[in-house]
């Protein structure tokens, strides 16, 4: 219900050059959101092909017109006031009352017009409001998040530091917070894969992306392929990307595709040999949570892949976030860990470290010239306390159940 929402709310306040790009999308429809709605919640070919014209015409919205994107998290963009909406309605009384006072107004739509206007009132925002989402409002969100890019983020991380050796694994792998399947297509060639993530639209693009890989496709999986290494970025150049005929050099093993929490998983105990958890921990509610279910579901001896965001990380975001005045914390980071607090976590659950490797690096001038602007006081006088020729802003690590 929330992308035909979104996508009604969208094509009403988007510019009529921007409508009729997304109308030539899908030139047949008679109730354009109802149609955008299904498309992203199907999982065969032409999904993936008409995915493939949304997210490149996006893109090129993105880069030339963001104000008419589709954006999350960003004032002064169109889709803002939706967002606006939204927390609106998912408030309680007590908070909707607080915000109206510190907006100094009294109705809904003067509101959304004071956030997107005044910084600091975004800001106060995001300290009192939007830090405290709950597990619900994090799924719902993402499913929006979910528009914006047809990666996951997680591809890199995947293939530079996990892949190598979860290639060398046998038996039943958990891909913890899938996305939209990348890193389950690629182990599928090695191991049987349970794909998990709470949003919907990207697990329906997993599953056609394996759909396809079954039958051989050789057509749309190169787009694919471009596509992601597009939206990465200059990040991807640091990386080999498999080409669309290594992926399809096999038909490759299972791959059961579920929609649900990593925090309550359905499976047995001791059902997995391994566990690819990467760019995930950060956007959950309750991490220690998940770690336990790890836990419970992995056989002795079985390794869990982690990748996540440093304290280091965290600076860089709060200033991004106090500059640009999000109303949530960004990309929905909800948690940073150190190398200790993470594995302590582990720990805590019977997990012994095999690896740490920091990575991202940040030269540690860079690092205190960002400290230097960053609402994290505290943090970053803790940080800069004890120097470092550089610093890491995100965390790969392995742990193994004892």
């Amino acid at each position: 219900m929330i992308l035909k929402d979104f996508f009604a709310y969208y094509f009403k306040v988007a510019d009529p050059e921007v409508l009729k790009i997304y109308q030539g999308l899908l030139p047949d429809s008679t109730d354009l959101a109802a149609d955008y709605e299904k498309m992203f919640s199907r999982n065969d070919e032409e999904a993936i092909a008409f995915l493939l014209r949304f997210h490149k015409a996006t893109n090129e919205l993105k880069r030339n017109r963001p104000e008419q994107a589709i954006l999350f998290n960003v004032h002064g963009n169109v889709c803002f006031p939706f967002f606006v909406e939204y927390i609106w309605k998912v408030m309680d009384d007590s908070d909707r009352t607080k915000v109206l006072q510190e907006a100094g107004c009294d109705n809904l739509k003067d509101l959304t017009r004071a956030l997107d206007e005044r910084v600091e009132l975004r800001n106060w925002f995001r300290r009192e409001i939007g830090s405290s989402l709950s597990q619900e409002d994090l799924f719902i969100m993402n499913e929006i998040i979910a528009l914006q890019n047809f990666s996951s983020g997680g591809e890199f991380s995947f293939l530079k530091y996990a892949y190598p050796t979860i290639r060398q694994t046998r038996g039943r792998v958990l891909d913890a917070g899938c996305g939209a399947g990348f890193a389950s297509l690629v182990m599928s060639q090695h191991v049987t894969v349970y794909a998990v993530d709470a949003c919907q639209a990207r697990l329906e693009r997993g599953m056609a992306l394996y759909h396809m890989m079954k039958k051989g496709e050789k057509e749309i999986f190169p787009q694919v392929i471009n596509l992601i290494e597009e939206e990465l970025g200059e990040i991807a150049v640091q990386c080999e990307f498999p080409s669309a005929e290594t992926l399809l050099s096999e038909p490759g093993r299972e791959i059961t595709f579920v929609e649900g929490s990593i925090d309550t998983l359905s499976y047995e105990d001791q059902f997995f040999d391994a566990i690819n958890c990467l760019d995930v921990l950060e956007h959950t509610f309750a991490p220690e949570k998940i770690i336990k279910e790890f836990a419970r579901v992995l056989k002795p001896g079985g390794k869990v892949f982690i990748t996540a965001p440093t304290r280091y990380g965290e600076v860089e975001q709060r200033i991004h976030e106090s500059i640009e005045g999000t109303m949530f914390p960004a990309m929905l980071h909800m948690h940073h860990f150190d190398p200790q607090t993470l594995s302590s976590l582990f720990a805590a659950n019977g997990f012994k470290e095999v690896e740490m490797l920091p990575f991202d690096y940040m030269s540690w001038e860079e690092f205190l010239e960002i400290a230097a602007k960053s609402p994290a006081r505290e943090l970053a006088e803790e940080l800069k306390n004890n120097p470092f020729d550089k610093v890491a802003l995100q965390l790969y690590a392995v742990y193994e159940k004892e």
